[in-house]
Formats: C-alpha cells, structure tokens, sequence
C-alpha cells in the first residue's frame, strides 16, 4: 500500500481509495444490492477455520443471506465493502464489514475478510465502519466471538472492549464505542448498572446478577484496556454512568492504583466494592471491601450499594 486518499462522505458513509501497486487500487464503499454475487463469491473462498470463525460452525450461508446482507442499510444498519479494481479483477470484493441495528440502538457487528487480505485491512475496514455508526449517532457496536478467535480479539482489542454477559464460555460478548473512542453504556436499559473491572470476559456472578435484573459490563482493567481514561486522568463513561463499580481481584500494579484511586475523585457518588481482595487489603478510601460468600451474595450486596442502601450489619464499611 503507498497511498490512502478518503473522498468526501456520500451521505453519512465515507468512499476510501487505498492506491495499490501495479496500478490497482481498493476502493471502500458502501454495500448496495449489486453486491450479492460477489459476496457469495467472497464467503465461498472461506477455509474451514474462518468459516468457524464467522458463523461458529461450518455453515455456508444460503442466496437469502446475501439478499439479506446487501439491504442492511434498509434496516437502519450499515455495510461497507473493499472492493479491489484494476487489471485482472473485475471488482473482486476482497471483504465487507456491517452492522445490524438492535432494539437497544447499539449495533450487531460483523466482518470478514479474504485470507490473502487480512493484516491491516480487518483494522482499516472496521475503523471506517465505526466512523459510518458515528455518524449516524450510533452508540456502541457489539458482537460474539469466539474465545479461539485470537485475531477478531485482538481487532476489538486495539480499539479498547468492555465484555457483556456471555452466551457461553466458549463466546465472548464485547462491547466497543463508535459515538465516542471509550464505549458506553446501552442507551436503552431497565435495571441497574454495575460496571465490574478486573475480569478477562465473564464475571464469575454474572447469572445471578442476570436473575437479580443488574445490567453488568465487564472491563479487563488499565493493563488490557486500550487508552484507559483514568490513566490519562479522565473521567471513564462507563465508570461514571453506572450505579456500582466492583473491583474483582485488583492487582497490586501501578497502573491499578491509579484507577482505584482516580474513582473517587472522577466519579464521585458511584460505590466502589473491592471483591474478594488481596490478602490484607482493607480498601482505599470511598471503596467498601466485599465480604467472602456465594454469588448470591456477592449480587446482594452490590445491588443494596447500587440502590444506595447500607450493606448488612456487620459488613465492612468504606475503606475498613
């Protein structure tokens, strides 16, 4: 690749030309519905691993999948797809990216991209589908992956991903922002927010939060988390927009420190609940150390916190 030229958006999508040597050159444009056979064309190539990737099994997708994909933008979503011009290719596409709008207005993500395309494209592709979801004022994009799926990870990774209740242990849910860089909560909710920092996909209470109503996103902490505000001393938006904040094992890092101590200070007002801490850690000041004791428990006490309720008597108070 030499050059990157992005032309003027063509209603809330933008049309990159990405100049390739022996005078071919890539174009991303929004999906249209003269796309289907390419598309057929793109997924057919799939090696049985990026198949698995994408669908999480070997299905190859039917005609009524491409019916369905190139009227996206029908839907409220949206699509882009790379398509490669120039000597002795015809318009192959070579990838596509697209989100399918959900009920609580954030949107389902998707992507795929030819084996002999991947490296910098998936990165490219994706980041001009989040300035398309921009745009059009979409909050956040989600999506399932595989936890096998090493490379997709790593792809949500570099943009800095919260994770979401989990089907299954084997499929992670994340989360990432497209109004903003930081992610943010749903738009649409009807329970209490608990954000719970220090986990690596899946809150060990998260199905009893799930029969306690919590809405529970889960971020990896400042050593995994792309651009962490609170260590640039910025306020987290999912920090601050939720009711509780649990602390699920901290490390005793510096990076750690940093944002337990930044809580108090940046989001003022929202409990803070230390989980089964490091021996002899009694809390910083405006954390409440979680007593020991079943997932039940440990959703009780986070939700009487959250409602602004004292904990039981007899339960460590803040920073004991």
């Amino acid at each position: 690749m030499t050059t990157v030229d992005v032309d003027e958006p063509t209603g809330s999508s933008s049309i990159r030309h990405v100049q390739l040597p022996g005078d071919r050159e890539l174009i991303l444009r929004p999906i249209d519905r003269g796309d289907t056979d390419a598309l057929a064309v793109l997924y057919a190539g799939l090696d049985d691993e990026a198949r698995h990737r994408r669908f999480f099994s070997a299905y190859r997708p039917p005609a009524s999948f491409f019916e369905k994909l190139v009227t996206v933008e029908e839907r409220g979503g949206a699509g882009l797809v790379a398509e490669l011009v120039g000597p002795g290719d015809d318009g192959r596409i070579v990838a596509e990216a697209s989100y399918e709008l959900l009920p609580n207005h954030d949107g389902e993500l998707a992507i795929t991209v030819d084996a002999g395309w991947r490296g910098w494209l998936g990165p490219y592709l994706l980041d001009a589908l989040v300035a398309t979801a921009a745009a059009r004022r979409v909050p956040n994009l989600e999506a399932d992956i595989l936890v096998s799926n090493g490379p997709m990870i790593a792809l949500v990774r570099s943009r800095g991903y919260v994770t979401m209740p989990r089907p299954d242990w084997s499929i992670m849910r994340v989360l990432i922002g497209a109004a903003s860089r930081a992610p943010g909560w749903p738009p649409s909710h009807d329970g209490l927010r608990v954000l719970v920092e220090g986990i690596g996909g899946g809150w060990h209470a998260d199905e009893a939060a799930a029969d306690a109503g919590l809405k529970v996103l889960g971020c990896a902490g400042p050593n995994r988390h792309a651009g962490c505000p609170a260590l640039a001393g910025q306020p987290c938006p999912l920090a601050a927009g939720a009711d509780a904040i649990v602390l699920a094992h901290p490390p005793g890092t510096a990076e750690w420190d940093v944002v337990r101590g930044s809580h108090a200070q940046l989001h003022p007002g929202v409990p803070v609940c230390v989980e089964l801490p490091r021996q002899g850690d009694r809390g910083a000041p405006g954390e409440t150390v979680v007593p020991a004791g079943t997932e039940v428990d440990v959703v009780a006490f986070v939700q009487r916190l959250a409602q602004g309720r004292p904990a039981d008597e007899g339960a460590p108070g803040p920073g004991s």
